[in-house]
This record gives structure tokens, sequence and C-alpha cells, in this order.
């Protein structure tokens, strides 16, 4: 008895049943639209399959004032009165539907995603509602009425029925195992190059569409802090998910003054808790469609979703500069390429050879290249008898596991930089690559475009290089007039500039800084240093040396080897799509 009473002052007495809530926030129309057709959603993939034994109550939150913008107005009624009306299944699986208005202004609504490098507020929307919802439940209209809620923002997406189950059944356990925040870290690929180099509450933030466990001192003692006023104001600085783990993990390692409310909260090692089947984060990640995803919920645009490219439609070509490489021993792992042709730029015999791999044989065909390095995206449109083929060389391996997105079958993601980008002003190959496809095609880009991440069409490329070498007649790449060979800005370019084409309509954009773009292929070593004597270096030592310090021993050397990588203490494998990933692990740096 008096152990039960004990952990029940601590806050995580074990709960039978509760009072429960869904917390759905909304601001911009496309979220409420994306609100609207949340009920249809429902209806397809029902939160529930029988009523829960919890109370369970759905909290409609606006981040403005909901009577002031009609269109958000009308789907709320139109929600309740389907509630009122039992008019679709998933109304059975809640209580009650509830509506609040966070009351922001337009200048506290603000995310801008590029950070506060260019914005001052640059999460203050998401914090003041979040922190408007909190203020409900701890002190406002909600007091005392729930033991636990959701956060379920609008790009937090249903895709197994029987959510709300999950929810429920994650949501009860909390107090037993001493959970205060229960949810996902991130679990896309995006951070894999550079995540040694980020602070571990960065990395192993919970992401916001989380359980919060209103009962834990834990929950309180974060809302507090993250909310307290004074010079050092964390809404202004960090969104409230990563100040929520920095504040955690700063109490964990023993920090003044987190530590001494860790101890008084009875913090453990599973009060901070990642392990939740509820939700995925995968937030900008860029997805096929064909994977299965294990939890219930997804958070990730549908936008960010795309198709398979058939094996069938595509080739791989890779330059072999030299007889080095890795490349071989990757092929036989999960990736879209069939049909691979190495043309190589020394003495090679023609061969073909069958490797098997995980989706079927891959047919390796090998020759001797006829023109000269540089003329590779030309030469490669010329060898393959698919509609499709990308690029890459013999200083690469096969990323897998890795598939081509299409949005339809003739429109693949097309990834890129902004020409302003921090990329390119470091990168002087960049801004040359670039120059050299405005000069040649008379247009102005305004991205740039990695040669061994454009999807080519065949036709295209071939009718490309015919009007490549129009272009450059009288220019070399040996005498430095022409920077580069063909490139994929300079295809492109030339796309712009014909009349035949409509890149917006042939192309889906991804810019790379902001999404989970996952190469094709990856570096296992830098090409050696252009040896040309021109007027710029474009690629010198300096480059060399700054792209040997960004690639991962762990990427490269255990593609698809779990067992290797978790032998490896410098590494750390990931469960990833059809197999997982292995990279280098923060904490042995």
């Amino acid at each position: 008895m008096m152990l039960t009473m004990a952990l029940a002052a601590l806050g995580f007495a074990h709960v039978q049943a509760g009072k429960l809530a869904v917390v759905r926030v909304f601001s911009t129309d496309e979220e409420v639209m994306l609100l609207n057709a949340s009920s249809t959603l429902w209806s397809t993939v029902g939160p529930c399959t029988s009523k829960p034994s919890s109370m369970i109550d759905l909290i409609l939150v606006y981040s403005k004032d909901l009577s002031s913008n009609s269109m958000a107005s009308e789907v709320v009624m139109d929600l309740e009165t389907t509630f009122s009306n039992n008019a679709s299944s998933w109304v059975n699986c809640f209580a009650e539907i509830k509506n609040m208005s966070a009351m922001l202004n337009p200048e506290q609504d603000v995310y801008d995603s590029n950070g506060y490098t260019t914005n001052k507020h640059w999460v203050s929307g998401p914090n003041s509602v979040f922190k408007s919802i909190v203020d409900a439940m701890y002190t406002g209209p909600f007091k005392g009425m729930y033991d636990s809620f959701f956060l379920m923002e609008m790009d937090a997406v249903p895709i197994k029925a029987g959510w709300l189950d999950q929810f429920e059944t994650e949501a009860l356990e909390m107090p037993s195992q001493n959970m205060a925040v229960r949810g996902s870290q991130y679990l896309g690929d995006k951070w894999d190059l550079f995540k040694h180099m980020m602070p571990e509450y960065l990395v192993e933030h919970i992401n916001g569409n989380a359980i919060y466990n209103l009962q834990h001192n834990w929950t309180q003692y974060l809302h507090n802090t993250f909310t307290a006023s004074g010079s050092n104001n964390m809404m202004e600085e960090m969104a409230f998910d990563v100040a929520y783990a920095m504040i955690t993990m700063g109490a964990m390692s023993g920090e003044a003054p987190f530590a001494a409310a860790w101890t008084e909260a009875g913090g453990t090692n599973t009060t901070y808790n990642p392990m939740s089947m509820l939700v995925g984060n995968y937030a900008n990640t860029l997805l096929n469609t064909s994977y299965e995803f294990p939890s219930f919920i997804r958070h990730g645009s549908s936008k960010n979703l795309f198709e398979n490219l058939p094996d069938a439609d595509v080739t791989l070509v890779v330059a072999y500069f030299d007889m080095q490489g890795h490349l071989r021993e990757t092929i036989p792992t999960n990736h879209p390429f069939k049909k691979i042709v190495g043309l190589t730029y020394f003495s090679q015999t023609s061969t073909t050879e069958e490797i098997p791999a995980p989706g079927g044989n891959v047919t390796l065909k090998m020759e001797q290249a006829t023109k000269e390095p540089y003329y590779h995206l030309c030469e490669a449109a010329s060898k393959v008898d698919t509609k499709w083929f990308a690029l890459t060389d013999n200083y690469h391996i096969v990323k897998a596991p890795v598939s081509i997105l299409m949005e339809t079958m003739d429109k693949p993601v097309l990834p890129y930089v902004l020409k302003g980008s921090r990329y390119c002003g470091e990168r002087p190959n960049c801004k040359a690559s670039m120059e050299q496809a405005e000069d040649l095609f008379s247009i102005d880009l305004m991205y740039h475009h990695d040669k061994y991440e454009v999807l080519y069409k065949t036709a295209d490329a071939i009718q490309f290089c015919a009007a490549w070498d129009v272009a450059t007649q009288g220019k070399g790449w040996s005498n430095c007039s022409l920077s580069f060979g063909p490139t994929a800005d300079d295809y492109i370019a030339w796309k712009i500039s014909s009349p035949s084409f409509n890149v917006s309509n042939e192309f889906t954009p991804k810019d790379k800084t902001r999404y989970g773009w996952r190469a094709w292929t990856s570096l296992w070593n830098p090409a050696p240093v252009d040896d040309r004597q021109c007027s710029t270096t474009l690629y010198g030592i300096k480059e060399y040396l700054e792209t040997l310090g960004n690639i991962s021993k762990c990427a490269v050397d255990y593609v698809e080897n779990s067992s290797g990588c978790i032998g490896d203490t410098t590494c750390m494998w990931r469960p990833m799509f059809e197999s997982g990933v292995c990279m280098l692990n923060p904490k042995s740096t």
C-alpha cells in the first residue's frame, strides 16, 4: 500500500482506464482542408475496432481565432455535426468532440523551417500553440480533465486501423512504466552523414507528435521550464520538442538546475521514451509507397510518398575511370538497377555477368568506352535500351536499400539545391556547373542538380547530347573553355530552353536541404583531383579533402550488413526500408 501511494505521489501509478484526448492542430488553409478530409480517411482507416474502455475526446485546436475564419469554422462545425448525428463509423470511438482557439496573432503564427538564421521567431507558431494546449490542460478550460493527450498534427496520418486503440494501450502503460513523454525519434536518413556532429539532444529528440502524460511531474516541469520567461527564453530559440529533449538529457547527465528536478520527479531511463508503435516520425523524408510502415500513424506528409520505378525500365551506367572500386560488392543488395552497364576508360574485354540480388538477378555488362571520360553522360545515353538511365562511377557504391521515386511513371523526383544556398556557395564546382549550363543554353538557372542524382529519359538525353555538341562547338574540356562535360545542369537547362519540353510537367522537384533524399549511390572515396591547369580550381586538394571528410566508413564497409555493423564499436545499425543502414555511432566519437 505504501509503495502504491509513493508511486502515485510521483505521478506514475498504474491506470486501468483513463480520460484521454487526441489533439489535432490546424492553422493554414491547406491544414483546414486536411482536417476536412480526415473524416473520410478515418472512415477507411478506422480509429478503433470497438468502443475504447477509456473516455477519449477529440479536441480540434485552431492556431488563431476560429470565429475569424469562416472556412475553418465550417469544417469544425461539419465534424461536430457528423459526431452529433453519429453519421460516420469513426465517431463511435470518441466520447466527445471539442474545439479551442489558440488566439495567436499573425506575427506569432509563424513557422519557418529555414530556422533562426532568417527569422528570429522561426518556431513561434507551433511553440505558442503547444503552450496554449498544455496551459489549457493544467490551468485552463481542460484542467484536471485528462490523464494524457496525443498531439496529432495534420501531417500525422493514420495508416493502420485501430490506431486509437494503440494510443489507449500506450497511454495507459505510461504511468506504471514511469513515462512522461512517449513518441518517435526521427526514423529517416537525412541526418546520417552528419549525425555525429549534431547535439545529442537534437539527434535523439522525440518528435512533438507524441503522447504526454499530464500526471507525471516531469511533464509539468518540462512545460514550466520551457515556457518560463527570462533572458534565455527557450520559446524564441528552439522547437518545443527539441527543448524538451535538451532539458531531459541535461537532467540525465546531471546538469543544473535540471538534475534536481529530475530526481524529485523520479526520472529514469524510461521517462522520456522513444519506444512507440503508435507513431513513426519520418518528417520530410521522401518515401516509396511500397514501404511497410511498422507504426499505426506516419508523421510525414502524403506529398512525400512516391511510386517505385519498375526495375525493367532503368539502367545504371557506371564510368570506370580506373580499376579501383567497391561497387561490384554492393550489387547483391536492395536497389532498382537490374541492368548495369560499366564503361571502362582502360582496356576491357566485353563481358556479361548475372549477379544474384534480393529483388532478382542483376545483369552487369562491361565494355570499353569509346569516348572521353568527360562525355560519360552522352555515351551512356547511346548504350542503354531502357526508357530511363542513371549515372555513377567507380568511386561510388550502391547505397542500398534504395529505390527510384516517381510521382507518376513519367515524372521522377528531381533533387536540387538552391543557387544561392550555402551548399553552392561553399563549392566552386556548383557555381561553375550552373554558369556553364546558362552559357550554353542562354537561360538563368535557379537550381543546381547533381549529375548522379538525376534520372535521365533516354530518348531526351540523346536529343540533348546532339544539342550539347552544337552548343559547345569551338569549346573544349581539355583547354578549360568548358568546365565540365555534359552535366545534369546542362540537361535541365536544355529542357528549359526548348519549346518542346515543360520541365514542371516532367519532374517533381525537391530541395535536398529540406527533404530527406536518399541518393542511389554514395562515395567510398573521392575522385582524383582535376589536374587541368585552369585559371580557377574547381576540384583540387581542398575539395578532395573536404569530400573525404564527409565519407562514412560505416556506410561504406557495411552496406546491408547488420552483423558486421553491430560488431564494429564505431558504428550503429538502424533498420530501414527493406533492410537497414550502418552509420557512425555518435557516442563513439
